[in-house]
């Protein structure tokens, strides 16, 4: 049986994984405490027995040091550990580190990486390191860079979760409208099941599909998306029709900054589906999780 060490089990995509992995018969060993306090040893013991590490460990927000030490830092040492048990690493990288596309452009893996936040920011950091481990044969890793997941056990504080909650609310209640910052924004947005699913085939053991598939030919990172760009809009009208809401969906409240320095974004998928992975992404049925696991 193939088991796996998965960091950052209990966060959003963390569970989406695991739940995705077990279906499959893989065993999962969920990391625990404070990983950067580990030392060579510990890291050894941990990955006694384990086939892969898969880190979906990391920070969305926070200071500058708080999202180093998350993106960055953890990811240095888990990269020397993988490297030292000579085990895969299956890291989530993030389309935030690409910054802002020009309309209808597909940002491929080799596009220019200009983030705008610092979150991008240190997630490049991180994925520049993997990248380097790869290219130097020190370690069998791959990052896939995603980009918009959406589905159950989304954080509130993330624009889909809230308009579930707020939206779930407002139909309860009556309200004749809700405000949100504007909506106009073009994203690629992915069914997070697909992320367990990418996972769980770039697995080692797992069926290969195409030559490209190793880390090495793909130079360490991939795309995943769905390689649709779509309004953000989208996702806010399709939970109102959800929560059977009539209401005015109102968009002048502030908008998030980085929403607006990108404008536009969506993956190039090439190198994925030449990996041997299709995403099935269905929107529709990824709101529908994410509404109904609030009731």
């Amino acid at each position: 049986m193939t088991r796996v060490l998965l960091l950052g089990a209990s966060g959003f995509l963390g569970g989406v994984i695991a739940a995705e992995l077990r279906r499959a018969s893989v065993e999962v060993v969920p990391a625990q405490g404070d990983l950067l306090e580990l030392d060579a040893a510990a890291w050894a013991a941990r990955l006694e027995g384990v086939n892969a590490v898969v880190n979906a460990a990391g920070r969305t927000a926070g200071s500058l040091s708080e999202l180093t030490r998350a993106n960055v830092l953890l990811l240095a040492e888990v990269l020397g550990a993988v490297q030292a048990a000579g085990v895969r690493l299956i890291h989530l990288a993030s389309a935030a580190e690409y910054g802002p596309a020009q309309p209808d452009e597909a940002s491929r893996e080799d596009s220019p990486a200009r983030p705008v936040s610092v979150y991008g920011a240190t997630k490049l950091a991180g994925t520049v390191l993997l990248q380097e481990a790869v290219r130097t044969g020190r370690a069998d890793a791959l990052a896939l860079r995603l980009t918009n997941p959406v589905g159950s056990g989304m954080n509130p504080g993330s624009l889909p979760g809230r308009a579930a909650r707020e939206l779930r609310e407002a139909a309860a209640q009556g309200q004749t409208s809700v405000r949100f910052g504007p909506l106009g924004a073009f994203r690629d947005f992915i069914a997070a099941p697909e992320v367990g699913r990418a996972v769980l085939h770039f697995l080692p053991g797992q069926p290969a599909t195409a030559p490209a598939q190793t880390a090495a030919a793909l130079d360490g990172v991939l795309n995943l998306g769905s390689g649709e760009a779509r309004p953000v809009r989208d996702i806010v009208t399709g939970l109102a029709a959800l929560a059977g809401y009539q209401g005015q969906l109102l968009e002048d409240a502030p908008g998030s900054p980085r929403s607006g320095d990108v404008p536009y974004q969506r993956a190039d998928t090439t190198r994925l589906q030449a990996a041997g992975f299709v995403p099935t992404t269905n929107l529709e049925a990824a709101l529908t999780d994410l509404y109904t696991a609030g009731h």
